[in-house]
């Protein structure tokens, strides 16, 4: 997984029975989250890694890990095809001579 944020057009409602993603492209398009995927997407927000957000997932729900980022791959491929997030900007800095 690469790293992902929320797409600037997108409000989430999140809470512990899952989440709401609303698309505010004129579209009004919602995208229901279950309780996993919306902790992920909290997760993912406040950290901006997607890797790190499923370790944090796997981690409350006692989850094998491996199992836990591959799930979080394809929510997130979904999600990403759907416009609700979008690539973040590479964090590697680049040094000038």
């Amino acid at each position: 997984m690469h790293d992902l944020r929320p797409a600037p057009w997108v409000r989430a409602t999140i809470t512990d029975r899952g989440g709401m993603l609303l698309d505010l492209r004129g579209r009004g398009t919602w995208n229901l989250l279950n309780p996993t995927g919306a902790l992920w997407w909290q997760h993912l927000t406040d950290c901006g890694d997607s890797a790190k957000a499923a370790d944090a997932v796997a981690e409350r729900y006692e989850a094998d890990p491996e199992r836990v980022r591959g799930d979080m791959q394809v929510l997130a491929s979904e999600l990403l095809g759907r416009g609700f997030l979008v690539a973040a900007p590479s964090r590697k800095r680049r040094w000038r001579r």
